[in-house]
This record gives structure tokens, sequence and C-alpha cells, in this order.
């Protein structure tokens, strides 16, 4: 999937395991965990992604399968980290990102879920644009805290009619 940027291509596209480092050096510079390398290993229930633009990576993206439900909280198709390099924040690349994972998740089911600390507010209102609404608010998400536990997460749900 490509897209421009400022008059410039940006390259959607599913991340191999030669992306490891660079994506390693991507979390470093924004200050997030770095993703295990497993995470780049194929699997039919999850995708990967990567931004490029002119062959520097400038985002990945990731979904989440959860077979389980964790109490009230559903089993499903997750959008899980997004990450985007500052340099290119609140540009779309974000939003290219995560319209390839919900067209990805609209293939393989009828809702996605995404869940994000309260206190992001960018986040939240990118996956707002986006259709989701919020089913709740926890303390812990399928094993996921935010901020040691000091914040809650708020779960948030988009159906069949905004996915894909």
């Amino acid at each position: 999937m490509n897209y421009q940027w400022k008059g410039q291509f940006v390259l959607i596209r599913e991340a191999t395991a030669a992306d490891v480092q660079r994506v390693r050096e991507l979390s470093t510079a924004t200050g997030r965990e770095s993703w295990s390398a497993d995470v780049f290993t194929p699997a039919p229930d999850r995708l990967v992604l990567v931004a490029e633009m002119t062959g520097k990576l400038v985002g990945a993206a990731k979904t989440h399968f959860h077979g389980r439900a964790d109490g009230d909280v559903p089993a499903g198709h997750y959008l899980g980290g997004i990450i985007v390099d500052p340099a290119y924040r609140r540009q779309g690349i974000g939003a290219a990102l995560t319209r390839a994972r919900m067209e990805w998740i609209g293939s393989h089911a009828d809702a996605a879920f995404y869940f994000g600390n309260e206190h992001n507010t960018a986040s939240i209102r990118l996956h707002e644009a986006f259709g989701f609404r919020p089913l709740g608010s926890y303390s812990a998400i399928h094993g996921v805290t935010a901020d040691d536990g000091r914040s809650k997460l708020i779960l948030f749900t988009a159906t069949s009619s905004t996915i894909g």
C-alpha cells in the first residue's frame, strides 16, 4: 500500500525478520519498549507492518489475536502497538498503518478491538476517527497495564460497518 506524504511516497508493507533491528532503533528513538523478535515471525492470526519513506523506516504497527476472553474483555483481533518516528508524527503515517491493519482485520473478523492508556489522547482520537467506540475501563487487559497500574486502560471496539 502506498500513499503520499508531503509529495513523497510512503510504502506500507508487511514486516520481515530483516526489519527487527530497524524497528528496535525506532522504538529506542521514541522511548518505547522494543518488540520481541518473535513478533516478526509470520503467523496467520496477526499482522506486523512497517512504513518506509525513501528507504527509511518511519513507522511500525501490529495486531494481536486473543483467542480467549479476559473476564468481560472479549476474545478477538486487536490493534496492537504503533510506533511513528517523532519527525513524522501527525502527518498521516499512523492513520495509514491503522487503515491497513483495519482492512486486514476486516478480512478476518466482524469486529476489531483496541485498548489504550486513558491519558493517550492522540491514540484515542486516531482510533475514534476509525469508528472505535469505548466499551469500558480496566486496570489490566490481557496482561497489559498502563503506567505500572497507576492509569486505566480504555477498551474500544469497531464493528464490521467501520472496518475493512
